[in-house]
């Protein structure tokens, strides 16, 4: 039996995904937007992230609000958000790059927020196209970004 076999080049692969020619993909994706959300449990309000952030969130709420008006239950948590929703279009790598590119100047504030018991992540919408299948892609350099945060990645997928 003659059979072919694919010699894989594992140098050659590392080389073209470090490349400028190797980019990132975001396949049968149809919506995508990203947050960077801070959740603080101590009873304080959102005003004490965004003073001590120096940026203005998207969406933000105190411990203690209404989840919803006429709703006796009260949220347990302030919430910070800065989303990309209406900010960015493309890929949700560039969704990510923008959120970066706010918050990496502050990486010291992050770090002390989440040793003081605050909950940080990125939080990932993606709505696949109707086939239902497709996925996305981060390149090297973006995942080293965001591994040197003490962030979470949360991707809420989402097909049709």
């Amino acid at each position: 039996m003659n059979t072919m076999h694919r010699q894989y080049d594992h140098a050659a692969y590392l080389d073209a995904l470090q490349s400028d020619s190797c980019q990132p993909c975001s396949v049968a994706v149809e919506t995508t937007y990203a947050g960077l959300r801070i959740f603080k449990y101590d009873g304080s309000p959102a005003t004490d992230l965004t003073a001590r952030l120096g940026i203005q969130p998207t969406k933000s709420h105190d411990a203690g609000d209404l989840i919803s008006p006429g709703s006796p239950n009260r949220r347990p948590h302030s919430l910070w958000s800065l989303s990309t929703k209406d900010a960015v279009s493309g890929s949700l790598q560039e969704h990510l790059t923008w959120l970066l590119d706010r918050v990496e100047p502050i990486e010291h504030v992050l770090h002390a927020l989440s040793e003081e018991g605050c909950e940080l992540d990125w939080f990932c919408f993606v709505s696949l196209d109707e086939s239902g299948q497709g996925g996305v892609s981060f390149d090297l350099e973006l995942l080293r970004r965001l591994a040197a945060l003490p962030i979470h990645l949360e991707l809420d997928l989402y097909g049709s």
